[in-house]
């Protein structure tokens, strides 16, 4: 699974990319931002914009927020769960993250864990491939845009942490991953594990303290 991550702000982001965004807009990052948070995202409907989406995916068929867990989207069940199968080649996004947390147990019974900041090495940011929808709250009127992080089994270097990974994409891939113009199958070709000497991970003693975080990939 992957239900923590942190992010750099929208400026950063931004130039970093060479994304348009709202002069409006103000969104600062953060280094533990949980799920119901909104996320930097790149869409396949906006490929040159930097957009910010509720981060648990909300389909624009239902009647009220889902009360399952829909932050993530499990890629074996991409094609046949009804929440995701409709937005499979015309709703793809790319989730902008300087890194994912995750935890290890430590005991058979999880009770002691020890938690990892885990990110993509030669590349700026950590990027996941997700899926977007937009809903309309009935009541309110509001659009709401929501995406979900789509996770896989694990690579040999996750093997050890978790049994569960986001679907990790480099700059190349990103861009296949929301390029219309592309046949789905190769799209989803994109999702394969990515190659273990692409990440890197860091001993987290306490997640949210911004001191140590600065200091995390520092040895």
């Amino acid at each position: 699974m992957c239900g923590r991550v942190s992010t750099s702000d929208q400026k950063f982001i931004s130039k970093k990319l060479q994304l348009k965004y709202a002069d409006a807009l103000i969104k600062p990052g953060g280094i533990n931002l949980p799920p119901t948070v909104e996320l930097p995202i790149i869409t396949d409907e906006k490929p040159a914009e930097l957009q910010y989406f509720y981060w648990s995916l909300i389909p624009f068929w239902a009647k009220e927020k889902p009360k399952f867990s829909s932050f993530n989207a499990r890629l074996e069940n991409l094609q046949e769960a009804a929440t995701w199968k409709n937005l499979l080649g015309k709703s793809h996004c790319i989730i902008i993250t300087d890194g994912f947390y995750e935890w290890k147990k430590l005991d058979e019974k999880g009770k002691l864990k020890q938690s990892f900041l885990i990110r993509m090495k030669q590349q700026q940011f950590t990027l996941m491939a997700g899926l977007w929808d937009s809903w309309t709250d009935q009541s309110t009127g509001e659009i709401i845009n929501s995406c979900t992080i789509i996770t896989r089994s694990p690579n040999e270097f996750m093997q050890n942490i978790h049994d569960r990974m986001p679907c990790l994409l480099t700059e190349k891939t990103a861009k296949i991953w929301i390029d219309r113009n592309l046949p789905l199958s190769e799209r989803m070709q994109v999702l394969e594990a990515i190659p273990d000497q692409l990440m890197e991970k860091a001993l987290v003693n306490k997640i949210g303290d911004t001191e140590e975080y600065e200091q995390l990939f520092k040895s």
